[in-house]
C-alpha cells in the first residue's frame, strides 16, 4: 500500500530557523567567530521592545536607530533567542536596527544571516562602525558630515561628530565567507563626500541601488523626448 504523501508548510519561521543552521555551518566551517545562538523572525511589537531597552542599556545608544512599531511591521525583524540583539530588513533591502548587546559573536553572526536574507545597503555612523561591517566585506560608497540639526535626540557631544556612511554590502553568504577579513579596515577619508542632503539621496539612489538609477535614466530620457 502506498504511503500518503505529506505536504509540509514552510512557514517563516521554519525558513528562518533553516537559514540560521547554514549561516552557523558556513561561518564554523570557516573560522569565522560567531555566536551559537539561534535567530528567529519575531512581531514588530516585540522587536520594538528590544531593541528599546537594548539603545537604553548602550552607552553609545544614541547610534542606534529605533524606528516606530508601525514602521517595523513592513519590515521583517530578527532576534537572537536571548532577545539582547537583533537586526531588521526593509524591502528594499535596506538592513537597519542592529543592535547587540552582551557580546558573544552575535554581531559576528547578525550581520551574516542579514546579507543571507537579502540585506543588500545599510548607514552607520563612521566612528568604527564601518570597519566592523567592512571585515564582512561591506564597501563605503560615500559619506556625509554629522549635522548637528538632524542629530538623534540623546546625542552625546563627547563622542564627537562622526559622519555618516553608506555602504554596499555582499550581494550573498558565500561572497561574505570569500570577502571576511577581520582586520580590514575604512579610510574615510578617502571615501567621497556628500555635503547636502540632495546629494546624499542621490548616492542612496544611484549607488545603493542600481535599479534606481537605471529607472532615474529613463525618466531623463522621457523627460527630454517630451520636451523636444
Amino acid at each position: 500500500m502506498a504511503r500518503k504523501k505529506r505536504n509540509y508548510k514552510v512557514t517563516p519561521q521554519l525558513r528562518t530557523r533553516l537559514m540560521s543552521m547554514r549561516v552557523d555551518r558556513e561561518l564554523r566551517k570557516h573560522d569565522i567567530p560567531h555566536t551559537t545562538q539561534s535567530i528567529s523572525q519575531v512581531s514588530a511589537t516585540t522587536f520594538h521592545k528590544a531593541i528599546s531597552a537594548g539603545k537604553e542599556a548602550n552607552k553609545k545608544g544614541w547610534m542606534v536607530d529605533v524606528h516606530s512599531v508601525s514602521e517595523y511591521r513592513s519590515m521583517r525583524c530578527y532576534l537572537t533567542a536571548d532577545g539582547k540583539s537583533g537586526i531588521a530588513i526593509k524591502r528594499n533591502g535596506d538592513v537597519v536596527s542592529l543592535f547587540s548587546a552582551g557580546g558573544g559573536g552575535k554581531m559576528g553572526k547578525l550581520l551574516p544571516f542579514a546579507i543571507a536574507a537579502g540585506g543588500r545597503k545599510l548607514d552607520c555612523f563612521g566612528g568604527g562602525l564601518q570597519n566592523m561591517y567592512a571585515a564582512y566585506g561591506a564597501r563605503a560608497t560615500g559619506r556625509t558630515p554629522f549635522n548637528e540639526e538632524h542629530a538623534p535626540d540623546d546625542w552625546n557631544r563627547e563622542d564627537g561628530k562622526p559622519d555618516v556612511v553608506a555602504m554596499i554590502l555582499p550581494s550573498s553568504l558565500d561572497e561574505v565567507i570569500k570577502a571576511y577579513d577581520k582586520g580590514r579596515t575604512i579610510d574615510l577619508s578617502k571615501v567621497r563626500v556628500f555635503r547636502s542632503l540632495i546629494n546624499y539621496a542621490t548616492l542612496q539612489s544611484v549607488w545603493r541601488n542600481s535599479l534606481h538609477a537605471f529607472f532615474l535614466f529613463i525618466c531623463i530620457l522621457l523627460g527630454s523626448i517630451i520636451l523636444d
